[in-house]
């Protein structure tokens, strides 16, 4: 289960990086000075470092034009992909700047659609994407919900994107699912509650992504 961190140039939720164990570690342009600033010695650096203004001095830099399709975050998951990495943490990735953050969020789908596990990780909350057909899980251990203190409290939230979700399961939240339909483009799955026991949520066709309270992270399985 080799997984990997992508650091990129937004907020970098280094306290909960450093709870992480990983077996690749990728900074991504601007994403290199937070690595800098905190003594992170990631196995690549990679972009076309116009966020961060100039191009490290380190050994493995991978240089890419400022005019092309794929963003450098895209780049750097695949570049993780190619490492074998199965199961990836985006950081720095869902805040500064709102269409960075909705690019990023499509990379999570498309990685769950090609059976990867991914996530990203804010400051106070995680997204996580599920697709049906790959073997599309996400299972909360039993917490306290009030100890679920941060600006998020005991709130998950579920949502389709990319079309209809099909076969949507929630188990062990305070509303509950049985092979449902959530469509996309509402709001219907807004504020969810964990309630103290084992949850668990999952999908047969179609995309979700979940958002849920990052103090609950180390509950989760996924």
């Amino acid at each position: 289960m080799p997984q990997a961190a992508l650091i990129g140039a937004a907020y970098f939720n280094s306290a909960h990086f450093a709870t992480q164990q990983f077996d690749y570690v990728l900074a991504v342009d601007g994403g290199y000075a937070a690595c800098r600033e905190l003594g992170i010695v990631p196995a690549a650096v990679l972009g076309d470092f116009d966020s961060l203004g100039e191009v490290p001095d380190e050994a493995n830099v991978q240089v890419h034009p400022t005019v092309k399709d794929e963003s450098d975050m895209e780049l750097a998951l695949a570049d993780a992909l190619d490492q074998g990495c199965d199961r990836v943490l985006l950081y720095g990735a869902l805040s500064h700047r709102l269409d960075h953050t909705l690019a990023n969020i499509q990379l999570l789908s498309a990685a769950a659609n090609r059976g990867v596990r991914c996530a990203g990780i804010g400051d106070e909350f995680a997204l996580v994407a599920l697709a049906g057909g790959q073997e599309s899980t996400l299972a909360f251990d039993a917490l306290d919900p009030a100890a679920l203190t941060g600006a998020y409290g005991p709130y998950v939230s579920v949502f389709a994107v990319g079309g209809d979700a099909h076969g949507v399961t929630l188990e062990g939240l305070k509303y509950t699912l049985d092979h449902a339909t959530v469509p996309h483009g509402v709001s219907l799955g807004l504020s969810n509650e964990l309630v103290g026991t084992a949850a668990r949520i999952s999908v047969e066709d179609g995309t979700l992504i979940v958002s849920l309270p990052l103090q609950a992270w180390s509950h989760v399985r996924f």
